[in-house]
């Protein structure tokens, strides 16, 4: 038996979800840039420190006698590593739908259209990851700070990190979000993270 169009077609289709899912991850990744010479033994005025760096024996007793603010994180973290755990749970997500799908497709005793329909779920899922990806970085770029983008069943979430709010931010993301992902306007959801 020769391997049929139908069989060349799935499995092209499974390749570019994985590429889609892996270029997701790389790209949308906590990818944290590592600062050079930002812990020293002398304090300077306005030099970044890391929050959680390991300071030199010398210092050791300056942060000791300053532990009250550094013992919780500030309002700045929990707000990004939201941002991270949403997008590290969405991802999981995927991954175990993929795995699933992948799982239909392999199986010999799957029938004709359940393959069909994974492969149509795969395509919806590997379309999602571009269009959530395409939106948030266009919000980005308008100037907020951090967001994510959630497409699902035909409607969208969008939770921004915002300064303060105004009726044109719901306007600009659903203007962004719309012309992305031809969701209307009344299917999109913002949350304001602040």
């Amino acid at each position: 038996m020769g391997i049929g169009k139908r069989q060349l077609v799935l499995a092209a289709l499974v390749v570019a979800l994985g590429a889609a899912v892996y270029l997701n991850w790389q790209f949308s990744g906590d990818n944290q840039l590592l600062a050079t010479n930002t812990v020293t033994s002398q304090k300077e005025l306005g030099e970044a420190q890391l929050v959680n760096a390991s300071l030199p024996s010398s210092s050791s007793s300056e942060v000791s006698s300053g532990a009250d603010a550094s013992s919780e994180p500030s309002q700045a973290d929990t707000g990004s590593s939201y941002f991270t755990e949403a997008r590290l749970n969405r991802q999981k997500a995927r991954d175990e739908a993929v795995e699933l799908l992948e799982k239909v497709l392999g199986d010999a005793k799957s029938s004709d259209e359940a393959k069909k329909d994974a492969v149509a779920q795969a395509a919806v899922i590997a379309q999602n990851v571009l269009k959530e990806s395409n939106i948030e970085n266009l919000i980005k770029a308008k100037g907020f700070e951090d967001c994510v983008v959630f497409l699902q069943s035909g409607e969208c979430s969008v939770v921004v990190k915002v300064k303060e709010s105004s009726a044109n931010t719901a306007v600009v993301i659903k203007d962004i979000v719309a012309g992305q992902s031809g969701v209307s306007y009344d299917k999109i959801k913002i949350v304001e993270n602040k």
